[in-house]
């Protein structure tokens, strides 16, 4: 008996011992591997305008590409003084240095470097003046360097010289509104501002100017400020503002709990001698996500007031749900109720304008049965290993471990709404590993488990680069070498190609996908039609939908018809029929293909529903109800592994292009600036291009001009409207730009900026736009050199009669 109990005891010790020594193990390696992300320690930086903070700037850890960042614009008085305001946070800021260069940031105009700072109220302060002259309504660019404890931090604005711009007047405007909304007696005095016009459910993401009074001061949520914005300029010039305002709210729902809302408003004002007239008003309220606050019903699950296009995926059988929210990613699973904050730079206490900022995108890429999750981060990372960087991270999220390990990293020099433009073309990650996207014209296959990248195709050309629903496949046209002009196919899943060859005497042309099938158009030569001012239109006599093998799907012809004008969505194809003439081609019917591929019930779906308190509401809805109406919320921790950072040598196309900015932010790309203006004039925005001059402004026109006709170029003066002969004649002067179809209300623009425009008049003449006032435009002839007026509805018909064909100028930039 005594020798089974030394032996019972000696076989428990070593139990203990084996049990003790596994707990040690496991907590020393969860202490090492696992850890919540790093809290931000970059400074923030502003400008005091009148008293009121602006243009909030987040730092960069390395200098950015100083064309692909226009976060805001400050204006320049007469004075060209600033005062710089910093926040340091947590950090030591032991000097500060501006750089202004020029608006590709090639040339250094003005540099300075200051050792001494005013400390006060917790910033840190310092009055600048720039000494160089400046071109007037030229933007330049300002980079900012702080010399911190952590190492140097860059920071970017635009400047601007404008006569006039009553900025301070604006930015508290904009303030001093969106407090008003939180006060139901005080917001009446914000009736005055609106152009009341909509009726129906109540929807706190989408309020405009035409919105109620009740629902722009919150209707029944009856909010407080829990962060007060800080009003970032946009754009501004001599007559109107653009102006961004973002900041976070709370409420209380049925239950007393508290609500978190972020909230952008955005504002475009114009000054008058009475008062700000505010000319547009829009806000989107968006819920932060938040489990605890009875997000589950029989329907699904309740996401609350936001945008109702949620990013979600499942895994095959829906077990598992992962879904993007305001810049966070939840994983949740219906049968137990698990909530996982899988990824989220936004703190869960004391959190602050640097992690609560959503200037970074998330994409799912795949949800595992066994619950893992794969997706990728880009734009701007504010907290963890790459704070201060921009780029593009590959995450994986272990459902076991409940943490996220980052496979790689892609540091890039441009701001996350010009990588968001780009990765919206492309991005995918396949089953080896690999990771496909579009950069600045290239394809890149990135090797995630080796670090290292290549190029499969340079020069890439939007217009005729599709891609499938999933990105699995892509397809282009071949531009140069022995393939040129024929399509090339790729899935990326097998990194297999075809090529698809055009017959004799044809083109082929990219349409799009329907599901996975490739759609391509055939044009027979003769077909592209080009009019007497240079402008081509094409018509396809047949398209084909084949899969990857090369097996045809369908392929469709009319006798006697041409198809022009096709667009590809993902339920529907449609185009138009048209007869071709000797001037183009002439619509004659509409037709369209269905999509019947994609016919199976969704086990998840997204809806609205509303409350009265709420209003309109998003919700995700499930084909079975939720078997647990408990949550059990867990948060994830990040692996602490060897960093992997892939550095792409990434080459800037020297193509013309034009950028449309609107409602607060980059809204498109475009190589037509006709087009870019059609565009920014339906967004109230404006157009830039590289050189970051202003091609065209929504109302910034003056009411009324005259030009110098000796100060107009020669060439101009010619009224020639063959664009080759123009740019000739301009040689370094500047460069010609064709604005055909645009209106003459928008070609006034270029009038008010000094531009003379080229206007055709008829089959065989024109006349060159030197004026205009309330009555007349004021037309030069090129025949005799006679300026005389014509009436502006006159005008408008004559012009719109011979095809709206206007051609203007952009000066050379001197600095």
């Amino acid at each position: 008996m005594k020798r089974f109990l030394r032996r019972f005891g000696v076989l428990f010790l070593v139990f203990i011992l084996g049990v003790a020594g596994t707990a040690i193990l496991m907590n020393s390696r969860s202490t090492d591997d696992r850890s919540d992300m790093n809290n931000p320690v970059l400074p923030e930086v502003m400008v005091d305008f009148g008293g009121t903070l602006s243009n909030l700037m987040h730092g960069y850890r390395e200098p950015m590409q100083a064309d692909f960042v226009r976060e805001c614009v400050t204006p320049l008085d007469t004075t060209r003084q600033l005062q710089l305001v910093i926040d340091p946070h947590e950090s030591e800021v032991k000097s500060l240095a501006y750089e202004v260069r020029s608006s590709d940031g090639r040339k250094v105009i003005e540099n300075r470097k200051i050792n001494a700072l005013e400390e006060a109220e917790g910033y840190l302060r310092t009055p600048i003046e720039i000494s160089s002259g400046l071109l007037m309504n030229q933007e330049y660019s300002m980079q900012i360097t702080l010399d911190t404890d952590t190492g140097e931090a860059y920071y970017y604005t635009r400047v601007v010289s404008r006569s006039a711009t009553k900025v301070s007047e604006y930015v508290a405007f904009a303030k001093e509104f969106a407090r008003k909304c939180m006060d139901k007696t005080m917001a009446d005095e914000l009736s005055v501002y609106l152009e009341v016009a909509e009726t129906g459910v109540r929807n706190f993401n989408d309020v405009s100017i035409s919105s109620s009074l009740s629902d722009i001061s919150w209707g029944n949520l009856l909010p407080q400020m829990s962060r007060e914005g800080i009003p970032v300029i946009k754009d501004i010039n001599e007559t109107t503002a653009s102006i961004q305002l973002e900041y976070e709210i709370t409420a209380n729902n049925d239950e007393g709990k508290a609500e978190y809302y972020n909230v952008t408003d955005f504002f475009r004002m114009r000054y008058t001698e009475s008062r700000i007239m505010l000319l547009d008003f829009q806000r989107s309220a968006s819920q932060v996500f938040d489990p605890q606050l009875s997000v589950i019903s029989d329907r699904g699950l309740l996401l609350g007031v936001g945008d109702k296009e949620v990013s979600y995926m499942t895994n095959e059988e829906a077990e598992v749900v992962a879904f993007v929210r305001e810049g966070e990613l939840w994983t949740y699973v219906p049968e137990s109720g698990k909530f996982v904050d899988v990824f989220s730079f936004r703190k869960q206490e004391n959190s602050d304008f640097r992690d609560a900022s959503t200037e970074h995108g998330i994409k799912l890429l795949s949800v595992e049965k066994d619950g893992d999750v794969n997706f990728m981060v880009y734009g701007y990372m504010s907290r963890g290993n790459h704070e201060g960087y921009s780029g593009v991270g590959v995450y994986h999220y272990s459902n076991d471990q409940n943490m996220v390990e980052e496979k790689v990293f892609i540091p890039s020099t441009e701001s996350y709404e010009f990588l968001n433009d780009d990765l919206g073309i492309l991005s995918y990650v396949n089953k080896e590993n690999q990771l496909f996207l579009v950069l600045a014209k290239d394809l890149y296959q990135i090797n995630i488990n080796e670090s290292s990248y290549e190029i499969l195709a340079e020069g890439i050309n939007s217009d005729n680069f599709v891609v499938s629903d999933t990105n699995a496949h892509a397809a282009w046209i071949v531009s140069q070498g022995e393939n040129a002009g024929q399509i090339e196919l790729m899935d990326f899943d097998s990194q297999k190609t075809r090529m698809i060859a055009p017959a004799e005497s044809q083109e082929l042309r990219t349409l799009g996908f329907m599901n996975e099938d490739l759609i391509y158009g055939i044009l027979q030569n003769g077909d592209i039609i080009t009019d007497e001012n240079g402008h081509s239109r094409e018509g396809l006599t047949s398209f084909r939908i084949e899969d990857f093998k090369g097996n045809l799907k369908k392929e469709y012809h009319q006798d006697g018809f041409y198809i022009i004008d096709v667009t590809v969505g993902r339920t529907l194809m449609e185009f138009q029929l048209a007869a071709k003439t000797e001037k183009g081609y002439s619509v004659q019917k509409k037709d369209n293909i269905m999509n019947n591929g994609n016919t199976t019930a969704k086990l998840v779906s997204v809806e609205q529903t509303s409350s009265d308190r709420q209003g309109t509401m998003t919700r995700l809805t499930f084909e079975d109800s939720p078997e647990s109406d408990k949550p059990l919320i867990l948060h994830a921790k990040m692996r602490s592994v060897k960093e992997h950072v892939v550095k792409l040598q990434v080459e800037t196309p020297e193509e013309e292009l034009y950028y449309v900015y609107g409602k607060g932010g980059l809204d498109s790309t475009w190589t037509n600036p006709a087009a870019a203006v059609k565009r920014a004039d339906a967004l109230t925005g404006v157009v830039l291009n590289r050189a970051q001059q202003y091609v065209w402004e929504r109302g910034n026109v003056k009411t009324q001009i005259t030009l110098n006709t000796e100060d107009i170029p020669d060439i101009i003066k010619s009224g020639s409207w063959d664009k080759k002969v123009l740019q000739e004649g301009m040689g370094d002067q500047g460069t010609i730009i064709d604005l055909t179809g645009c209106s003459l209300e928008n070609i006034l623009y270029e009038i008010s900026a000094q531009r003379a425009v080229i206007v055709k008049t008829g089959e065989n003449s024109s006349r060159v736009i030197v004026g205009y006032d309330e009555y007349n435009t004021w037309l030069l002839d090129p025949a005799t050199g006679e300026v005389k007026p014509y009436g502006l509805n006159d005008s408008t018909a004559l012009f719109q009669k011979a095809g709206n064909v206007f051609i203007t100028y952009l000066e050379a930039v001197k600095y």
